[in-house]
């Protein structure tokens, strides 16, 4: 049977980040891959200024850079404007692809179209009933875990998020829009990339009926005359039901241990450091995950103001014209992104 120190499954930002440290250290790992290339995902493709600093991304990596965003509620729209940049759309592939360039390949093998359909407790099984041993497990396999399913943790609080990419047009700027009577405590985005724009909306898994939520966002959509008859529509899962990461010799990371942020959506970041912190972890017994309490604690405040919003209920899209208006002051519109940002 063919063995590894380490063998992670998904390569992801979680998976491909965990895999250079790893790789780095000289430790012997096993990267899987499902798909037949690593990079391209179904995803709004935003991230935030931690996850640029972190990574220290190249320019030619991002499609945009935004220092302006503008709110959109039922009677205001405000725009707040920096002189930092705060906010960025990628091609996923390309950021993929620019993450693996970064891992140690004397350490690290990579391995594409490979389906793990069995997990034991030191060695894996794949589609074609190869069996390959391990001493330590990352599930880095996104929303729909194989990884989390084998440890039988149930998945209770998930978020669905649609996009539409339409051509780019004289889409320009990055809006965020909060109506009640259509995204009741969400909200509905317009991200310009380079060569198009996402164009989407989220909800909550269980709370929403996904036919009404399609049809309140195709009467927003006409509302404002934007065309979705040429669009190419996505969906993707969000995983927010985070219930540990560490589970004997298996470790969950990024989306697959529900890390994501229940409330603005943003999971790269949380598993971009999810990723570092297990493989430091396998690495020195004794570290402290910091950066991954630090995404804990932030995500639960987040959440907790959604929550709140949601209570509202009935004066919801009064809520949402305050804070429209209230993001006209500077130090206030500073202060909200830095929460969400």
């Amino acid at each position: 049977m063919e063995s590894y120190d380490i063998i992670i499954i998904g390569a992801g930002p979680a998976g491909l980040n965990a895999a250079k440290i790893l790789g780095d250290a000289g430790r012997r790992v096993l990267l899987l891959e499902k798909n037949a290339e690593i990079g391209p995902k179904i995803c709004a493709g935003g991230l935030t200024r931690k996850s640029v600093r972190y990574l220290n991304l190249p320019q030619e990596i991002i499609d945009h850079t935004y220092n302006e965003i503008i709110f959109n509620s039922l009677h205001f729209r405000s725009t707040i404007k920096f002189a930092e940049n705060f906010f960025y759309t990628v091609d996923r592939k390309k950021l993929g692809q620019w993450q693996l360039g970064k891992i140690n390949r004397n350490f690290v093998d990579v391995r594409t179209e490979t389906h793990i359909i069995r997990i034991e407790k030191d060695f894996v099984v794949t589609k074609e009933n190869e069996k390959i041993k391990f001493n330590y497990l990352i599930g880095a396999d996104g929303s729909n875990s194989i990884v989390r399913r084998h440890l039988k943790i149930k998945t209770r609080l998930a978020g669905i998020a649609i996009q539409y990419k339409i051509p780019r047009g004289n889409f320009n700027d990055f809006e965020i829009f909060m109506r009640s009577e259509f995204f009741k405590a969400w909200y509905a985005w317009i991200f310009p990339h380079k060569d198009y724009v996402s164009i989407g909306y989220g909800y909550p898994q269980k709370i929403f009926s996904p036919l009404k939520a399609q049809q309140k966002f195709e009467k927003w959509a006409k509302e404002k005359n934007i065309d979705l008859k040429n669009s190419v529509r996505e969906a993707f899962l969000i995983n927010c039901d985070y219930r540990g990461f560490r589970f004997g010799n298996i470790f969950l990371s990024g989306d697959a241990t529900g890390i994501a942020d229940g409330y603005t959506g943003e999971g790269i970041y949380q598993a971009l450091v999810s990723g570092e912190d297990i493989a430091k972890i396998i690495l020195d017994k004794k570290h402290r995950p910091r950066k991954t309490y630090a995404t804990i604690r932030e995500k639960r405040v987040h959440e907790t103001m959604a929550f709140l919003i949601i209570c509202t209920w009935f004066f919801r899209n009064i809520v949402f014209d305050t804070i429209t208006l209230l993001v006209r002051i500077k130090l206030f519109g500073r202060t909200l992104l830095r929460i969400l940002s």
